[in-house]
C-alpha cells in the first residue's frame, strides 16, 4: 500500500535574494491562512493584479496568467501569511504613468531600502498605455459603482438571505466573483498611490508636511458609514437586520475565509454598539469625519500663496479615488463571505458523509482538491495541516524580509522597552492617552473613552474599535493602508508601520501619539503588560 503523500500549501518558498513584505497584502489576511484561504487569495491577487495591470497596457494579455515559479509570483504564503513580491511589482510599477518604482515601495514599505536595484521608468510600452490607461481610467468609476452594487446585491440576495442545494457551486462563483472584484480593487489601489505621488510633487518642500491633512478629511468614506450605522446600533435607531444587511460581511479578521462573518456572529457587533451610545455626541463617526473634513479645508487655506489649480484638481481625484478604493475592498470581501457560506455548508454535507469530522476541515483543502473530490486520505490530510497552521500562529514573521523568512516562537520576540516608537505617519494630529493592545478584535473589551488603540493589523472588521479610539497605532501598513485611511476620516492620529510597536506598547502605558511625524512616544509606563485578546 503506497503511504499518503501529505503536503503543506502554505509554508511557501523563495529564492536567496527576492524581496517581500507582509505590507498591504498581509493586512487583508491578518490571521494564518489555511490552505482554502490561500487557494482563493492566490489565485485572485494573482490573474486580478495581472489583468488590473493589462488594462492599463503595463503589461500584455498574454502575461495574465499564473507561474508555476513562485518567485515569479505577486504575492506568495509563507508560514501562512501572504507576502507581497516588491522586486517584481518595482519592476512593473515603473512602466505604470503616474508612478514609478522608489514611489510604489516607499508607499507599501514605507521607505526605500538603501540597497534597492534601481529601476528607470520604462517607456517601452508607452504607446500601448497612452490608449489603454485614459480609456480604463475614464470608465473606472462607473465600473466601481457598478461592481460595488452588483456585489452588493448578490451578497444580500445569495449570502445573507438565500439557500442553496450546492454549496460547492456557491463556492465557486464567490471564488470568480473575488476574481473579478480584485481586478478593479488593484486597479483602484494602484490609481491612489500613484495621485498620492503626484500630490507630493506638486507640494514645495516647505509644506510637505501638509501632506497628512490635505489627503485626509475626504468624506463619505464607506467606513465611516458603517462606523456611524453602529452608532445609531446602539442607540436603538437602527435595527440589528438592517445593519447585518449593510455590513453583515465584515468581521473579525475578515479576509480570512476560515473567519466568522457578522452574518454568523453577531454577538461582536451588539457588544460595541452598547459601547458606543455611552459616548458623548461629539464621539459620533459622522462629528469626527466633519473634524477631519473641516482640517482639511484649514490645511489647504493655510497654504502659502493658496492651492494650486493643479493641486487643487489632484485633490479632489485622491478623494474620489480613495472613495473608489474602499468601494472595491468591499466588492471582494462580499466575495469572500460567499466563499466562506459555501465552503462550511460543502464542510457539512462532507461531515453528513462521514468525509469530514468537522465542517471546518473543508479550509484545509485547497480549491482544486474540492473540485476533484476527496478520497480516503482527507482526514490524515486535515490532521497534517491542521497542526501545521497551529504551529505557523505562534510564530511571527517579520514584516520585511530576503529569500524565505525566519520566523520566531511569538512568545520569544523581544521586548526592549523602547520609549519612543517610530513609525510613518497615518492620520494628522497628537495625542495622549492610555494605551490599549488589541490582538484579536472578536473577544477584546469595548476601549474605554480617550484610550488608543495599539494593533499588528487592521481590516474593515476593526472600524468598531476605531469609532471606540482616540488615536491609533499600527505595526504593519502604509500611509495608504486602510487602516490609516480610516483613521484620517475619523480625524484621528494615527502612526503606522511601527513593524512591533505592539510589542513595545502595554495596556495602561501612557503615550502620546504624533501622526504628523509618525513617532510615539512614551509618556508612563503601566504596572500591567497583559495584551487583550491574547
Amino acid at each position: 500500500m503506497n503511504a499518503i503523500r501529505l503536503t503543506d500549501p502554505i509554508r511557501g518558498s523563495s529564492e536567496p535574494d527576492r524581496f517581500w513584505t507582509l505590507t498591504n497584502v498581509g493586512e487583508a489576511t491578518p490571521d494564518v491562512l489555511s490552505p482554502l484561504c490561500w487557494s482563493v487569495w492566490g489565485d485572485g491577487v494573482e490573474f486580478g493584479g495581472r489583468a488590473s495591470l493589462c488594462d492599463l497596457g503595463a503589461l500584455p494579455k498574454s502575461a495574465v496568467r499564473r507561474s508555476e515559479n513562485p518567485n515569479e509570483l505577486l504575492t506568495a504564503c509563507f508560514y501562512g501569511r501572504q507576502a507581497m513580491n516588491i522586486d517584481l511589482t518595482r519592476d512593473v510599477m515603473a512602466t505604470v504613468p503616474g508612478s514609478n518604482a522608489d514611489d510604489f515601495e516607499a508607499d507599501i514599505c514605507g521607505s526605500v531600502r538603501p540597497d534597492a536595484k534601481p529601476v528607470p521608468n520604462s517607456n517601452r510600452r508607452l504607446p500601448v498605455v497612452a490608449v489603454k490607461a485614459p480609456a480604463t481610467f475614464l470608465r473606472h468609476g462607473r465600473q466601481v459603482r457598478r461592481l460595488h452594487d452588483d456585489q452588493l446585491n448578490w451578497w444580500q440576495r445569495e449570502i445573507l438571505g438565500g439557500s442553496t442545494d450546492d454549496p460547492l457551486a456557491l463556492f465557486n462563483e464567490s471564488a470568480d466573483r473575488f476574481r473579478i472584484a480584485m481586478r478593479v480593487h488593484v486597479r483602484a489601489r494602484m490609481i491612489v498611490q500613484a495621485l498620492r505621488s503626484q500630490v507630493l510633487a506638486a507640494l514645495e518642500d516647505g509644506v510637505k508636511e501638509s501632506v497628512g491633512a490635505l489627503l485626509s478629511g475626504h468624506g463619505n468614506v464607506l467606513e465611516t458609514a458603517m462606523a456611524d450605522d453602529l452608532w445609531l446600533l446602539g442607540r436603538e435607531e437602527l435595527s440589528l437586520d438592517t445593519f447585518l444587511s449593510r455590513h453583515g460581511f465584515h468581521g473579525p479578521n475578515e479576509g480570512n475565509l476560515i473567519g466568522h462573518s457578522w452574518r454568523e456572529n453577531p454577538a461582536t457587533v451588539l457588544n460595541f454598539a452598547k459601547a458606543t451610545a455611552e459616548r458623548a455626541e461629539t464621539d459620533r463617526p459622522c462629528e469626527r469625519e466633519g473634524r477631519a473634513v473641516a482640517a482639511h479645508q484649514r490645511a489647504l487655506a493655510e497654504l502659502p500663496g493658496g492651492p494650486s489649480r493643479l493641486l487643487r484638481i489632484l485633490l479632489k481625484a485622491a478623494g474620489t479615488h480613495t472613495r473608489y478604493m474602499e468601494l472595491t475592498k468591499s466588492s471582494y470581501l462580499t466575495a469572500i463571505d460567499g466563499c466562506r457560506r459555501g465552503a462550511r455548508e460543502l464542510g457539512a454535507a462532507l461531515v453528513a458523509k462521514g468525509v469530514l469530522e468537522e465542517a471546518d476541515d473543508v479550509f484545509y483543502f485547497d480549491r482544486e482538491e474540492l473540485n476533484v473530490g476527496l478520497g480516503a486520505e482527507a482526514a490524515e490530510q486535515v490532521k497534517f495541516r491542521k497542526a501545521r497552521r497551529e504551529e505557523y500562529r505562534a510564530l511571527e514573521l517579520p514584516s520585511f524580509f530576503t529569500g524565505m523568512p525566519e520566523p520566531i516562537a511569538a512568545q520569544q520576540a523581544e521586548d526592549t522597552g523602547r520609549e519612543v516608537i517610530h513609525g510613518t505617519p497615518g492620520g494628522p494630529g497628537r495625542v495622549e492617552g492610555k494605551v490599549r493592545v488589541v490582538v484579536d478584535p472578536d473577544v477584546a473589551e469595548p476601549l474605554d473613552d480617550g484610550e488608543i488603540l495599539v494593533c499588528r493589523f487592521t481590516d474593515p472588521g476593526w472600524t468598531p474599535l476605531f469609532s471606540l479610539a482616540s488615536g491609533v497605532v499600527i505595526d504593519i501598513g502604509s500611509a495608504a493602508s486602510h487602516g490609516a485611511i480610516v483613521a484620517r476620516e475619523l480625524a484621528l492620529p494615527c502612526v503606522i508601520g511601527t513593524g512591533d510597536g505592539s510589542r513595545h506598547l502595554h495596556n495602561g502605558d501612557l503615550v502620546r501619539v504624533d501622526g504628523d511625524a509618525g513617532v510615539v512616544t512614551v509618556l508612563r509606563r503601566a504596572q500591567s503588560v497583559d495584551q487583550v485578546g491574547d
